[in-house]
């Protein structure tokens, strides 16, 4: 019996992430969680749909494609006016709630991508870090498998779907690389941040008008935030680590919930990036996870 190379287990290693076979509740759960906080993130911009998306607004289209770096790609450029905004708005909406059902989920997961993409094309200038979480969300969720799982379906196809193989688990491994990106490269970004290297930066958020509670109490924790700065870098790098090792994920659950969670209760405006990010924690649950869930909810119905 011949050994295999380390090649050739490098190899087998890579078709397994790529090509095992996946739990389809886990692409089930993503698919519903990211609908979910996509359609959050439009109820949110809607109200200034006006401002952002028209040539009535803070910038008109002409503008925005004569600063914009390579082609300008938007539904908005054929959506200047109110009534054309606000009816595209209402259909990425309807498409977020169909993905949410997994009625035609591909296409709709379609429609999501280009609605994620062309407003954030059309209104660079109000784009905050929950956007960008979102768009790449929305095309690995376009580009995963999308099998017939927790979704609205005939009795036929639900038995139909019961007999197909399981998906491949591709999406699932590029969201979790998605989410170790995030965390890296914010790490890296902050590594010639003189506020950051300097354990300084806690302080100063705290005592901008971004905090939700700013005030001089700040300057007497000056040491424990100090430890805080440098604690969420360690955190940051920690957690893709504790979640790719079976035994310590859900550490990496626990501290990235924490994480998301601490951020969201000490700044304004934030549950969306907390929901965002949480959407991609997903990614990273097991069969098992999926069975006790399963056992839990059928035991209180």
């Amino acid at each position: 019996m011949t050994q295999a190379t380390p090649t050739q287990n490098l190899s087998e290693r890579l078709k397994g992430l790529f090509l095992a076979p996946a739990d389809a509740r886990v692409y089930a759960a993503v698919r519903i969680g990211f609908a979910f906080v996509a359609l959050l993130n439009l109820m949110q911009i809607w109200p200034d749909r006006e401002i952002f998306f028209t040539d009535a607004g803070m910038v008109d289209h002409e503008t925005v494609r004569k600063f914009t770096v390579g082609f300008y790609r938007s539904v908005f450029y054929f959506c200047t006016d109110l009534s054309a905004v606000s009816t595209y708005m209402l259909f990425s909406g309807a498409a977020m709630v169909a993905l949410m059902l997994g009625v035609w989920p591909r296409a709709a997961a379609a429609v999501v991508y280009v609605w994620q993409f062309s407003y954030a094309m059309r209104a660079p200038l109000v784009l905050v870090g929950w956007d960008e979480v979102l768009r790449c969300t929305a095309f690995l969720v376009l580009v995963s498998p999308m099998p017939a799982c927790w979704c609205l379906q005939s009795r036929e196809a639900r038995k139909k779907a019961a007999s197909a193989p399981p998906p491949l688990r591709y999406g699932l491994t590029l969201m979790q690389v998605q989410l170790a990106t995030i965390y890296i490269h914010a790490v890296l970004a902050r590594l010639g941040d003189e506020y950051w290297m300097g354990g300084d930066f806690m302080s100063f958020f705290l005592l901008s008008h971004n905090a939700r509670w700013p005030g001089l109490w700040v300057l007497n924790y000056g040491t424990l935030l100090k430890g805080v700065t440098y604690l969420v870098l360690l955190v940051e790098l920690a957690i893709p680590v504790l979640l790719v090792v079976r035994r310590w994920r859900w550490w990496g659950f626990a501290a990235g919930f924490l994480l998301h969670a601490g951020i969201s209760l000490m700044a304004y405006n934030l549950m969306l990036f907390f929901l965002s990010m949480m959407t991609l924690y997903l990614s990273f649950l097991q069969k098992e996870d999926m069975d006790w869930l399963e056992r839990k909810l059928g035991r209180r119905g």
